[in-house]
């Protein structure tokens, strides 16, 4: 049978091409067989159809809700009651409006079936159309149905003679933020949105949607007994068994906890052998809220030697009998950079990242920190007063007994964080500076354990090579003209004019760019390029620390030279990049 082809993928391909498979995407209106249709696509062309049906009185446009078939009613005595009377001669017939709310009995009796049965005053009724003794329904609403629309009832809860008033609901409503299970994001959520737009439609409010922002939980899983043969997840019953209907030998497979799986965990035991705060941090560390969590114990017990480690670090730090040094503006700039992070972390629910800052991060700052010489009380303090807020979200009972370490007589779930502020422009240079030194010792540790191979002694002393100057000059200027939008193979023309390229060494410096630094660019990562395109002096920043990277690297001296400068007897300056200094071992 010939299939006459209606749509296109792309605007200007021939009607007239085989068709070789069913075209689910929108398109072009093809072989339309009316003026004014070819060509059009999409909305545009839905919009067209339905006018022309409307004119031709052929049809009509109608808005189809997006929502699967809802059964409604439950066997229940918790629920909303239906609002229906069952009558002999007239049917099923609406309990009047001025007869509403149908309120639920008490005189029920619990046990088997539905309790509204049971109350003879709730089910003797009279039939609103004839009169006639009648029986109402004992079937109730799915609380779907409620909490599909509570939230509007919020807005006015106080209004005895409507369920909202119009003004009141605009003014509170739209809900800025929505937590729900998978559960939710299939079921609730469509029916609050449909719930919300149908009492739009009838006037009662001028909202389209109900909520802001939606963040979907992910489930916690534990392992299960499982057969493959059967491709069936069994109760923790039969764990050490055979399978009961092939007798095969059963696996495990992480599964939902559910309570006829019986794999659940009881929040008391754990509590009660690790306290609430271990709970929680393991539960928050182990997964963002939107991700799926496996339960280990393993990973609990882990959680509980962080805070074992964390419990009295307020007393250590405020021991501390150092004097002032240089690590002290560093510390305070790390910890402003945290507070910013954490903040931003909170702000977009990766909670996960913001425990893994105030339970982990900050931490390892604190040891880089007195590694690097500084016991600073004072600075100790300034810490603690911003880090005890930032733990409090996640363990918020340790916190306040790091409050009151501090000296404080109130609690800290009722104090106001008094953020630090955002990392300023010299902050951020002493940052970058430490984070440099870092990054040059893990690296430089490298190049030594394969010198090593080839000293007799090990290696005494080192020379290291900072990247010639114009080699940190070309990537600012091609890190500049990426970044304003250039494209990288449009910048040959910039480089012919740039002043290292006027002399002898052009040619040289242009087959640099496309064999080495071209591609670095691309390595380097963000922060790293804006490294690159700060004031940040190499060879300052390691001659400063000499002493220590010399201590740290097991060396008798060390000493920094750029590349290709007077000083540079190296002849390793071309191994050196920006970010990347060559070092020579001896």
């Amino acid at each position: 049978m010939p299939i006459k082809q209606v749509l296109v993928m792309q605007e200007d391909a021939s009607p007239d091409e085989e068709l070789k498979k069913a075209k689910t995407e929108l398109g072009w209106m093809v072989n339309s067989g009316l003026e004014g249709f070819d060509g059009l696509f999409g909305e545009d062309a839905k919009q067209a159809m339905i006018s022309k049906l409307e004119e031709m009185d052929k049809g009509e446009g109608l808005v189809q809700w997006g929502i699967r078939p809802w059964l409604i009613s439950r066997q229940r005595y918790w629920g909303t009651p239906i609002p229906v009377i069952h009558c002999d001669d007239c049917g099923a017939v609406p309990v009047p409006e001025s007869d509403l709310p149908v309120e639920l009995p008490r005189d029920v009796a619990f046990g088997h079936g539905n309790a509204l049965e049971t109350s003879e005053s709730f089910l003797a009724a009279d039939c609103p159309k004839c009169g006639k003794a009648s029986r109402r329904e004992t079937d109730t609403m799915d609380t779907f149905v409620d909490s599909s629309w509570y939230y509007w009832r919020y807005t006015d809860a106080m209004n005895d003679d409507f369920c909202f008033d119009k003004e009141v609901a605009n003014h509170w409503m739209n809900v800025d933020f929505y937590c729900g299970g998978i559960e939710h994001a299939q079921m609730h959520l469509i029916y609050a949105r449909f719930f919300t737009k149908a009492l739009r439609d009838l006037g009662l409010h001028d909202i389209d949607e109900p909520f802001n922002e939606l963040l979907c939980q992910g489930m916690v899983n534990k392992g299960a007994p499982w057969c493959d043969t059967c491709a069936i997840t069994l109760s923790v019953d039969h764990a050490g068994s055979p399978c009961p209907q092939c007798n095969s030998e059963l696996g495990e497979r992480s599964a939902k906890m559910s309570k006829s799986l019986g794999n659940t965990v009881s929040p008391e035991d754990m509590i009660e052998t690790y306290g609430a705060d271990t709970v929680r941090l393991f539960i928050l560390f182990a997964a963002n809220p939107t991700a799926g969590m496996a339960w280990s114990d393993t990973a609990l017990e882990a959680n509980n030697r962080v805070m074992q480690s964390l419990r009295n670090m307020p007393e250590t730090i405020l021991s501390w009998n150092g004097n002032e040094s240089a690590m002290d503006d560093w510390l305070r700039a790390r910890i402003r950079q945290r507070s910013c992070e954490f903040i931003q972390a909170m702000d977009i629910y990766d909670l996960r990242r913001a425990v893994e800052i105030s339970h982990y991060e900050i931490p390892k700052d604190i040891n880089w920190y007195i590694r690097r010489g500084g016991l600073n009380p004072a600075v100790g303090q300034e810490l603690l007063s911003v880090w005890a807020h930032l733990i409090s979200i996640s363990t918020p009972h340790m916190a306040e007994d790091w409050w009151h370490v501090l000296g404080h007589e109130n609690l800290i779930s009722a104090a106001i964080f008094h953020n630090p502020g955002n990392v300023s422009k010299q902050h951020q240079s002493i940052l970058d500076a430490e984070a440099y030194m870092r990054s040059f010792l893990e690296s430089a540790r490298k190049i030594k354990n394969i010198a090593e191979r080839h000293l007799e002694n090990g290696a005494k002393s080192a020379i290291v090579v900072i990247s010639p100057h114009w080699k940190r000059d070309l990537a600012k200027t091609a890190l500049d003209f990426i970044i304003s939008g250039g494209n990288p193979k449009a910048f040959i023309p910039i480089l012919s004019q740039m002043e290292i390229c006027q002399g002898q060494r052009k040619g040289e410096i242009m087959g640099y760019w496309g064999k080495k630094m071209l591609p670095q660019l691309f390595k380097w990562d963000d922060y790293s390029r804006s490294v690159i395109l700060s004031d940040l002096n190499e060879q300052q920043v390691l001659q400063h620390r000499s002493d220590f990277i010399a201590v740290d690297l097991g060396l008798e001296s060390i000493s920094f030279v750029v590349g290709e400068s007077q000083q540079d007897t190296t002849q390793r300056a071309g191994a050196a990049v920006p970010l990347g200094p060559a070092v020579v071992y001896n």
